[in-house]
């Protein structure tokens, strides 16, 4: 009985590890599309490199757009 208590604790804190993993990455990725993105286009405008930064919008604006009507099919 103890053997099989151990064995779905372990099982349990394995589970939790995973769940915790995906949220965390799920977190990470829109953290960087809300604000990663923006930024280093910002950046590279200022910085200059607008011939860089405009193609890069323009695929992010793309892709924002046209994702869900992707992922609908």
């Amino acid at each position: 009985m103890i053997a099989l208590f151990v064995i779905g604790i372990l099982v349990f804190t394995g589970k939790l590890i995973h769940f915790a993993l995906k949220a965390a990455w799920g977190i990470t990725k829109s953290a960087l599309f809300v604000i990663g993105i923006p930024a280093l286009l910002t950046v590279l405008f200022v910085g200059g490199l607008v011939s860089l930064a405009i193609p890069l919008l323009l695929l992010a604006l793309l892709t924002a757009f046209l994702w869900p009507v992707l992922k609908g099919m």
